[in-house]
């Protein structure tokens, strides 16, 4: 092959090779300007997007911003109004309380000539004291001028004297309304009272006596029954007006009274239920079970008074000692009940036998007389029946087992240090007026 056969194709070859680069190249340059217009548009895009977030914020900032300055406009609106309310209302209630002084100022007035007709003792009495205290109280100051004293005290002393007694009076009056004692109060009334009319009489003494004039004791007496004499009339004033106070007082006292009394009978005379009463009280604490609570339910242990005598919380309180002292008085109230009845059947059998024995010698002597006429007419006399045996809850049936009580024998479950049983006191016992007045022996029987 020549070297002109050879040239042709290779420069084909490399015309195709250029042609190729130039592709290659061209593609290049168009891929690298499509990437960058992509890129530029991506890069428009984002600034596109972020100039709509941005715009968006905004919007939303300006619409927030908006939405609070309404807000705002409404709050201040709604306060507005409420201190616009609220300042009606309080006028309203200024007003009407306005309105109501004026309506108890009226009412006052108008009340004043009734009040000062019912309370005139009340009224008579602050119209002294007004009228004496000023008087009391220029005195007192008047006599520790010349003294030489402060003004301070001379204008703080006289009101101590008199405020004093004053206060001490305003405690007696409490005390007497709540019912408790006043004589703490009335000595220091008094006490207050009497040191300052002295100190009143000595001024007054010396007004009276200045420059040889006879009136000391007069101005005296006056000055000092200044500081006295309204206090005197303001007791008695208060001594009329808490009556009831005081006679409640006076039934509590008696009330007080009367339970020491029952406490002492008891405790002397039921020392064994007076002592299950403290053990009921110390059990149960004395603030759940009152004095008569413990004592209904002691006596109830001791003489067995009925199931409902002792409620449930009391009877879980109950030891084993108790309960068998309580069910020994059962048995023993039981056996006295057994035998009441068991007497009373007995008193209507011997009293029906008795009955039916003197009808029968009535209508014998009834018709022994009907036999037998009398002289002067015929007539027959009739007999008055004899007398109907004495009708009671006693005859003259000699009954054993009503007159000896039954002694039974302790309770199983009773502890045997237990102390002794209870002791039948004649009183606990005592049969009723009309049983005893129906158990006197008729005349003629043997006691």
């Amino acid at each position: 092959m020549s070297i002109t056969d050879f040239r042709p194709p290779k420069r084909e070859s490399l015309a195709e090779r250029r042609a190729q680069d130039r592709e290659d190249r061209r593609l290049a340059d168009e891929t690298k300007l499509e990437q960058q217009r992509l890129a530029q548009e991506a890069e428009e895009r984002r600034r596109e997007q972020d100039r709509l977030d941005k715009q968006a914020e905004a919007e939303q900032k300006r619409a927030e911003k908006a939405q609070a300055e309404e807000q705002k406009r409404e709050r201040e609106a709604a306060d507005r109004a409420a201190k616009e309310k609220a300042d009606k209302e309080k006028a309203r209630e200024k007003a009407r309380r306005q309105k109501e002084r004026r309506e108890r100022r009226t009412a006052a007035v108008k009340a004043a000539p009734g009040w000062i007709a019912e309370h005139l003792d009340l009224a008579a009495a602050l119209v002294v004291m007004a009228c004496s205290i000023v008087p009391a109280l220029i005195s007192q100051g008047s006599s520790l001028t010349v003294m030489g004293l402060d003004p301070w005290m001379v204008a703080l002393l006289p009101v101590m004297l008199e405020a004093s007694a004053w206060a001490a009076t305003a405690g007696e009056a409490k005390a007497m309304a709540a019912g408790r004692a006043v004589w703490p109060y009335r000595v220091a009334v008094w006490l207050f009272a009497s040191f300052a009319g002295a100190i009143n009489w000595a001024h007054g003494y010396d007004i009276g006596s200045h420059d040889g004039r006879p009136y000391g004791p007069q101005v005296g007496a006056v000055l000092a029954a200044s500081s006295i004499v309204p206090i005197g009339l303001w007791q008695l004033v208060q001594l009329g007006r808490h009556r009831e106070a005081r006679e409640k007082s006076k039934a509590d006292r008696k009330k007080r009274r009367d339970q020491r009394r029952d406490r002492k009978a008891r405790q002397e005379r039921y020392e064994d239920v007076w002592e299950t009463a403290l053990d009921l009280r110390a059990i149960a604490g004395r603030q759940r079970l009152s004095e008569d609570d413990a004592w209904q339910a002691a006596w109830a242990v001791w003489e067995g008074a009925g199931e409902d005598a002792l409620p449930d919380d009391l009877l879980t309180l109950l030891s084993a000692e108790l309960l068998g002292l309580r069910v020994e008085a059962e048995q023993r109230l039981a056996q006295v009940l057994e035998d009441l009845r068991d007497a009373r059947a007995q008193r209507l059998k011997v009293s029906g036998a008795a009955i039916g024995n003197e009808s029968a010698k009535t209508a014998e002597t009834v018709r022994e007389s009907s036999a037998n006429p009398s002289v002067g007419g015929g007539i027959t006399p009739l007999r008055t029946p004899g007398k109907r045996p004495p009708q009671g809850c006693w005859t003259t049936l000699d009954v054993p087992s009503l007159r000896r009580w039954r002694r039974l024998s302790p309770h199983p479950r009773a502890r045997a240090s237990t102390r002794p049983r209870v002791r039948v006191h004649p009183a606990r016992h005592r049969r009723s007026g009309r049983c005893r007045r129906a158990r006197k022996t008729p005349p003629g029987r043997p006691r």
